[in-house]
């Protein structure tokens, strides 16, 4: 199935001018509880997967995963809970998906220390998980109309594995009689900033976006995190409801800790979404 290209910016415009239309003729959140929320539901989305892993020497080139192996969009686990305090709010939210498939290649594949082989099946494994947590300083907060700026920090996880049981050459030539599988992982705490913002369209509808990023420093790891949320929650009664939206989440990650490994994954997610929602 094509993956769909997406304009954020012009979903971005749109959404910020309903909100900001909305925001003088409803009261947010009128009859809904606002201290304690919680979503959980999933995400269906498309990804796109460059990964490039060097490993003792050995030079590795960049494998879309998606091309290569056929890897397919899938539906994910996505959560969100927020505690309000007024001008302060605590933040927390996962996102993760995890995919496989099996797949005859047609080029060799140098992955790490080790080649697998043009005619070899290989099984390829792709994990993305995006747990993260933040303090929420809510700088503007009326009947109708919230805005904070967070602090927090993300924990992402990207493993890749590449498994095979012929057409592999490993580091001392090649292997034959065993099942080889090599992983390319990077797990790192990063600090991120963003926005959160709500408004009111009715008493029992609101929407709002959530903006996360930085740049991400933390030796041997580089690069960046950006995600962009855009929703619509409904509240059938004073506490439940049902919400939707659509995600978008980009993840520019390098390990590099040569001569021994590196790991540089250029990965994105995105897709509409859809959860139930309590408030209190």
């Amino acid at each position: 199935m094509r993956r769909p290209r997406i304009s954020l910016p012009s979903i971005t415009a749109a959404v910020l001018g309903l909100l900001f239309a909305a925001a003088a003729q409803a009261q947010f959140p009128g009859d809904v509880g606002n201290t304690f929320r919680i979503n959980a539901g999933g995400q269906y989305a498309w990804f796109n997967t460059n990964l490039t892993f060097e490993q003792n020497g050995g030079a590795g080139a960049a494998v879309n995963l998606e091309d290569v192996f056929n890897l397919p969009s899938r539906i994910g686990f996505y959560g969100r809970a927020s505690f309000n305090l007024g001008f302060l709010s605590f933040d927390a939210a996962y996102v993760g998906f995890s995919r496989d498939r099996t797949a005859t290649i047609t080029q060799d594949i140098q992955f790490g220390d080790t080649t697998f082989t043009a005619g070899a099946s290989v099984e390829a494994k792709q994990t993305s998980q995006l747990p993260y947590g933040d303090i929420r300083f809510n700088f503007f907060h009326n009947p109708s109309f919230q805005f904070g700026l967070t602090a927090g920090v993300a924990y992402p996880i990207l493993k890749s594995d590449l498994t095979a049981s012929a057409g592999v050459i490993g580091p001392n030539g090649p292997v034959n009689g065993s099942t080889v599988t090599k992983e390319a992982k990077i797990a790192t705490p990063v600090p991120m900033l963003g926005v959160v913002l709500d408004a009111a369209f009715t008493n029992r509808l609101s929407g709002g976006i959530i903006f996360n990023g930085i740049f991400a420093p933390v030796h041997p790891y580089t690069g960046s995190i950006f995600s962009a949320d855009a929703h619509v929650d409904y509240y059938f009664s004073p506490n439940f409801g049902v919400g939707g939206g659509f995600n978008y989440t980009r993840f520019r990650l390098k390990k590099d800790d040569l001569p021994n490994v590196l790991i540089d994954f250029r990965h994105e997610f995105y897709g509409p979404r859809a959860y139930l929602t309590a408030t209190f």
